[in-house]
């Protein structure tokens, strides 16, 4: 990018616009101290990348990975293989490098759900109440009572907690490779008491690939849990048990669960989980793990910027489809689920069908930096759930809640749609406002910074006069051949990004521009923002978080002619389509 060819550009092609630039920028040929020194830094820039692209190895590594790959250590015996095993294996680091992606939609999707390793010590405490609340809508319930109010109290009444349940856990780190938790929980007894559990976890990390979690429960029958985790490409192995010592005589439950990846340069996955327990079960799956749609305008992973007002830019897609064999009986599932990075919300439905019928569920998920909350909706043939679950720092309430034990479709649809009208008049009258306002502050904020970065507009500045006594020969030449000339060149904030906001978050690179014109031809293959940000002569990035283009008037053949080009399309010109009548 810093010398302004293409992917296919020959030996020869690099020589020569080494040479020019060399001579442009060599500090030797420079009096004034101060461009002097702009020189220098240029001139490095130039030699690095003529150093790369001189390398048939290096070459190949830029052109498959970019500037990320010139960062990692190769290993020199890797310059001993074939062009083609190279290849794979940087397709491979690629897919690897995509793997962020994912990463960024889980920190999304469940922030405080990660483990704070890096604390010595975290409480994590968990409540789980269950209502049931059907009483309240049911068509058929015994009223004794005349009054309106005499009867809404009786149900009232009626309502009752089935469970509560009450798990704390107390988590540390034994070193880098251990952790150990000690769990307390209650859960409801035969009598009117509860029972008192406690538990006992280690979990290793025996290598990369490899952990091992060992739980032991202290309360007869004394049985101890067992997991083992195995990671591979592509593969993903685990395998639970569980044993008492005063059980041996029986068969210990085995359940396992085995992932693997079809396709090498794709993360769709499938899945095979068998239990052999009291009640065994298959299940087959195929899986899409959250994908983020990025056009090609965008060319990059979602930004630090000035929020969208919407927030619905980037969006992450889920999806899973299988049959659940339990006791031979088939059940169809197929479940979705849509992420909105911004607001931070995941949307996810699902439906199961089977022999005892059909299965639905419908859930919401929202999460800041320390605090989440969710919903879900469940309908089946016997039952109405409507589940709630809160979390504030590691610190969990679960309420599911009982609406019917029958098969109310009406009830669940007024479930549904009453949560959702709400969500949506939050979202319009509170939410959209918020973000406006933010958008706005950060996008003043962003002029301000730089029209206050005297730096960098003092090395765009020495960089033009470094290249001006060079370009007044060419435009010399391209007057007298008539060529092309390039008027008037700026480079900015798109119309449609930032509306009114854009206004002074743009450079003049008139000069630039014409200064890598060759043969009456302009053509950068990779697009602006590839170049701006490799730091082309001139270019800098006015507005890092938003869409750009470039706007040109130039003239050929003595002609008018203007331009528009985004920036993330190649720049070619001129073309007999920026023809102004």
């Amino acid at each position: 990018a810093v010398l302004n060819l293409s992917k296919n550009a020959s030996q020869a092609e690099i020589n020569e616009r080494h040479r020019s630039l060399s001579l442009v920028f060599h500090p030797d040929k420079q009096t004034d101290e101060n461009l002097k020194e702009v020189a220098t830094k240029e001139f490095l820039e130039i030699q690095k990348a003529y150093q790369v692209l001189s390398d048939p190895f290096l070459r190949q590594v830029y052109d498959t990975l970019g500037s990320e790959g010139l960062a990692i250590q190769w290993p020199p015996t890797l310059r001993l293989q074939t062009q083609e095993k190279v290849s794979v294996l940087f397709i491979t680091k690629h897919i690897l490098m995509a793997g962020k992606v994912v990463d960024i939609l889980n920190d999304y999707a469940s922030r405080l759900a990660r483990r704070r390793l890096n604390q010595i010590m975290v409480a994590k405490g968990k409540v789980h109440c269950s209502i049931d609340a059907s009483p309240l809508f049911d068509p058929q319930f015994a009223s004794t009572s005349r009054s309106v109010t005499a009867r809404l109290q009786e149900r009232v009444q009626a309502t009752r907690s089935i469970s509560q349940n009450l798990t704390y856990t107390i988590e540390k780190k034994l070193n880098d490779n251990t952790i150990f938790s000690f769990t307390g929980q209650t859960s409801p007894g035969k009598s009117k008491g509860a029972l008192l559990t406690f538990l006992g976890t280690v979990r290793h990390q025996f290598s990369p690939r490899l952990n091992v979690l060992a739980t032991l429960t202290f309360a007869y029958p004394y049985p101890t849990r067992f997991e083992v985790n195995y990671e591979a490409t592509g593969n993903i192995v685990n395998f639970k048990t569980a044993l008492s010592p005063l059980l041996l005589n029986s068969f210990p439950p085995v359940m396992l669960s085995f992932s693997r990846q079809l396709f090498r340069s794709k993360p769709q996955r499938a899945k095979f989980d068998l239990n052999l327990t009291q009640n065994p079960s298959l299940s087959l799956f195929y899986i899409s793990p959250p994908t983020l749609n990025i056009h090609k305008e965008e060319d990059s992973l979602p930004q630090l910027g000035p929020p969208t007002t919407l927030g619905i830019k980037y969006v992450a897609f889920e999806r899973a489809y299988g049959v659940v064999f339990d006791r031979i009986l088939p059940t169809l599932v197929a479940e979705t689920s849509m992420t909105l990075l911004e607001l931070s919300i995941r949307l996810k439905a699902s439906i199961q069908l089977g022999f005892a019928g059909a299965l639905y569920s419908l859930g919401a998920h929202w999460s800041s930096e320390s605090l989440e909350a969710g919903t879900t909706l469940i309908l089946n043939p016997t039952a109405l759930l409507l589940q709630f679950d809160f979390s504030y720092l590691e610190q969990q309430l679960s309420l599911p809640i009982i609406l019917s034990t029958q098969y109310f479709p009406l009830l669940a649809l007024g479930t549904a749609l009453i949560p959702s009208a709400a969500a949506l008049l939050v979202y319009r009258f509170f939410v959209i406002p918020h973000r406006r306002a933010r958008r706005y502050a950060h996008i003043q904020a962003a002029k301000k910074a730089f029209e206050e970065d005297s730096d960098s507009r003092r090395e765009r500045n020495a960089v033009e006069s470094l290249l001006k006594d060079a370009v007044k020969k060419q435009v010399r030449h391209e007057t007298e051949a008539e060529g092309l000339i390039i008027q008037e060149a700026t480079y900015g904030v798109a119309e449609t990004e930032l509306g009114e906001g854009k206004d002074g978050l743009s450079l003049d690179v008139t000069i630039p521009l014409q200064a890598i014109v060759r043969k009456s031809q302009l053509h950068i293959s990779g697009g602006i923002s590839k170049v701006a940000a490799a730091a082309l002569q001139g270019f800098s990035d006015p507005a890092p978080f938003a869409s750009k283009a470039l706007y040109i008037h130039y003239l050929f053949r003595g002609r008018m002619h203007y331009a528009e080009i985004p920036d993330y399309l190649p720049v070619v010109l001129p073309l007999s389509e920026h023809l102004v009548n």
